[in-house]
């Protein structure tokens, strides 16, 4: 699942910035607490970001669950480039800008890693999660869930951006043989239900 709504970074180029939830997603927090209190969770798992954090904290509290913090499920560490405007990236770096377009699967800003790399520590986790309880739920990111995606689906790197995870937005996966298996993706809280 992705975050709920946060304030602060538009026109951003956010990574690992920190950015709280706004109003509006303090609220979307304390409504997921209660829409998904009931669907029997056992795990809960986020980024370590205050962002993913506080989405889960409401439902955390409801379930007496203490969250589990995951170094993989946060969001691509944008390195140089974290917390800057685009319009500052593009006058301060105009070829690294025009490089990572060109190649935005494995364009690396200095200090940061790429999407390909997200797409396999993130990876990484949810195969070491599938054999313990189930069912998790796993707070992220927009930039993690579409590395996933395009890891699971085939679907080329270099064109992350056609998926769109809303805010809240939920993937089901499963597993078989310990690989994970998308069953289900852009779904809201309330349409979790029906996959468990």
């Amino acid at each position: 699942m992705r975050h709920a709504g946060t304030e602060g970074g538009a026109g951003r180029c956010i990574g690992r910035a920190p950015l709280a939830l706004s109003s509006a997603g303090r609220n979307e927090a304390n409504q997921l607490g209660d829409e998904l209190c009931d669907l029997g969770f056992v795990r809960l798992c986020t980024s370590p970001s205050q962002r993913a954090m506080a989405t889960l904290s409401p439902l955390a509290e409801k379930l007496g669950l203490e969250p589990e913090a995951f170094p993989a499920l946060d969001e691509i560490d944008m390195g140089i480039w974290d917390g800057l405007s685009f319009d500052a990236i593009r006058k301060r770096h105009p070829e690294a800008y025009a490089q990572r377009g060109r190649a935005l699967g494995t364009f690396r800003v200095p200090g940061g890693e790429s999407f390909a790399d997200v797409a396999e520590r993130a990876y990484s986790c949810l195969v070491k999660l599938f054999p313990g309880p189930q069912h998790v739920l796993a707070v992220t990111h927009a930039g993690v869930i579409r590395s996933l995606l395009c890891r699971l689906t085939g679907h080329p790197l270099n064109a992350l951006f056609d998926f769109k995870p809303e805010h809240l937005g939920c993937t089901i996966l499963t597993h078989k043989d310990g690989c994970p298996n998308l069953v289900a993706t852009d779904l809201t809280p309330a349409m979790v239900k029906s996959y468990l």
